[in-house]
């Protein structure tokens, strides 16, 4: 039996998701649903399972009747959420294969626009965690990812909150500071205020893009902003350095603090230019910059907790280095609370 049961033939390129059956997979189901709908694009559902190891003679003759049993019960629930699709007239294909997930859905992101999938869904088959297949497809991926957490909870119903950054592995760590250097202009819409969260550091319905000072930003920015004009959100272009010699934790010198100008200026200078390139090109949305004292991961971090959707490249330098399978994209993913759009730049370099 072909351990691979698919249903598709000479698909064009559209949404894929990353399905298995948990919460995390509904959220993204109906994040690339909408995305599907808004654009015209066709879905793609792929299920994946595993192949189990048998170490005693006695299981073999069992291996087909679970593969069949396996791809049924995957085949069904990939057929419910197509049905979904279907009632809204969304073109829908599925698959349900026999793989590792996270390398099944990269060799299925060459013929995609963009891959979503759930943060920390579990697959009830093969017990696998979906942040590992974020990763993956966030430093593999042939197209952008969209990774979806899960759903937060107020638990006051007194004030509004905004969640919590993901640290589970870090609840005693002290605060990182992060403080606003510099903004283009005061915002020109209403944000709701979070009793936990710094006016600078509150970007309230808002799409937050990261900008890299050595990099051309063009097509993270195109991404971005082709999303704030589709779901008519505000842009925000944020870029980041630790303007401290020593770190935070001591007093500049006086004649660092003099040349700090001067380090600020290309990042600024790189905002400018990409806010005027945004204006040019999309002049139904609302964009403006702002510069901060801290580290990229930390200030993308914490702009995830109010922001509508925070996007990044996958390859950078300076402000933003070691995106590609680096420290600031796996900080991003692992302490995110909002859904994150990872563009692959490499790919578009190379």
């Amino acid at each position: 039996m072909n351990p691979s049961q698919e249903n598709h033939s000479g698909r064009e390129p559209g949404v894929l998701v990353g399905m298995d059956g948990s919460p995390a997979s509904q959220r993204a189901f109906r994040a690339g649903l909408r995305i599907a709908r808004q654009r015209d694009l066709p879905l793609r559902l792929v299920g994946t399972f595993p192949r189990p190891v048998v170490t005693d003679a006695y299981y073999v003759p069992m291996m087909d009747e679970y593969f069949e049993t396996v791809v049924r019960e995957v085949q069904k629930m990939l057929g419910e959420y197509a049905a979904q699709a279907e009632q809204v007239g969304v073109p829908v294909t599925t698959r349900a294969v026999q793989g590792d997930p996270g390398s099944e859905l990269v060799a299925e992101s060459r013929s995609a626009q963009v891959v979503v999938v759930g943060k920390r869904g579990r697959n009830r088959f093969a017990g696998r965690v979906l942040g590992s297949v974020s990763a993956k497809l966030a430093a593999h991926a042939s197209c952008p990812t969209l990774v979806v957490p899960e759903r937060w909870e107020t638990e006051s119903a007194t004030e509004l909150l905004a969640p919590a950054q993901d640290l589970p592995s870090h609840h005693g760590a002290p605060a990182e500071p992060l403080t606003q250097v510099e903004e283009s202009s005061p915002r020109s819409h209403e944000r709701r205020h979070f009793a936990n969260v710094e006016q600078d550091l509150n970007f309230d319905s808002e799409i937050v893009v990261g900008i890299d000072v050595q990099a051309d930003p063009d097509l993270v920015v195109d991404l971005a902003a082709q999303a704030a004009a589709l779901l008519q959100n505000p842009l925000t272009l944020v870029s980041a350095a630790p303007l401290n010699a020593q770190g935070h934790w001591w007093p500049n010198t006086i004649e660092h603090n003099l040349d700090i100008p001067n380090l600020r200026r290309p990042y600024i200078e790189h905002l400018q230019k990409s806010a005027e390139r945004v204006s040019g090109a999309f002049p139904t949305v609302s964009v403006r910059w702002q510069f901060f004292d801290g580290s990229p991961a930390g200030v993308l971090s914490e702009a995830s907790r109010t922001a509508a959707l925070v996007v990044l490249g996958t390859r950078g330098h300076g402000g933003f280095s070691g995106l590609l399978l680096g420290s600031v994209s796996q900080a991003v993913l692992n302490r995110a609370v909002c859904p994150v759009l990872v563009v692959p730049t490499h790919k578009h370099h190379e």
